[in-house]
């Protein structure tokens, strides 16, 4: 049985990989990811991770769970050209094995805000008053908070506990990068089974890059 201090250890494990060094063969499986970011000049900022309450195994509804998250997103920063990636994976362990779970990098979301968005206000009392009266082992920002408020309150699929919606500022992409592919050809998934194509700012074209025989891509 898995408890939910034993689910929380993990989860935060998922946020501490920054600054590790990676392996040439992670290197070369993200060359195509960092040639995006390159290319367009994209700033992530935030990584989130967003898990479903219940053991969810279908691809195609969690891809159609993202569209929503992305049009929250934009409506919340009121930016639709705001850049956005999304990784689908599977739980390999505890009660929801086998079913997803999303990750995602984002633009900064407020940085063309100059006035709040009528989504941003809608969670704007609630998130005041929890930041006054938050655990402060509870390490999230005020705009954090805003977020993932945000993101609970308009996304049926979210759970509103301290799982479903974790957010962090990203200071190492590279690292995350390797970390959000690491189930490429694992557990029966493609990269184009990890990397939401639809939905994410990302040419579908570099899929063509990852060749499954390769030895060194995928260790």
């Amino acid at each position: 049985m898995v408890t939910s201090s034993s689910f929380r250890e993990r989860l935060e494990n998922t946020f501490t990989i920054s600054q590790r060094p990676l392996l040439p063969s992670q290197e070369l499986r993200i060359r195509p990811l960092m040639s995006e970011i390159s290319k367009h000049g994209i700033e992530f900022t935030d990584f989130v991770t967003l898990t479903y309450p219940y053991k969810n195994v279908s691809w195609k509804n969690t891809v159609r769970d993202i569209g929503r998250v992305k049009f929250i997103l934009k409506r919340f920063a009121k930016n639709p050209d705001l850049k956005a990636w999304f990784f689908l994976e599977k739980h390999v362990e505890g009660k929801h094995q086998g079913g997803y779970h999303i990750h995602l990098l984002v633009e900064d979301l407020f940085k063309r805000t100059t006035c709040p968005s009528r989504l941003m206000r809608s969670v704007m009392d609630r998130t005041s008053i929890e930041m006054m009266t938050m655990d402060r082992t509870v390490h999230m920002s005020f705009k954090q908070r805003l977020i993932r408020n945000a993101l609970v309150k308009h996304c049926r699929f979210l759970a509103d506990n301290d799982y479903s919606c974790v957010i962090k500022h990203e200071e190492d992409v590279r690292s995350r990068l390797s970390y959000c592919t690491k189930q490429f050809y694992r557990y029966g998934l493609e990269p184009s089974d990890v990397v939401d194509f639809k939905n994410s700012d990302i040419d579908p074209n570099i899929n063509n890059q990852w060749v499954k025989n390769d030895p060194l891509l995928y260790k």
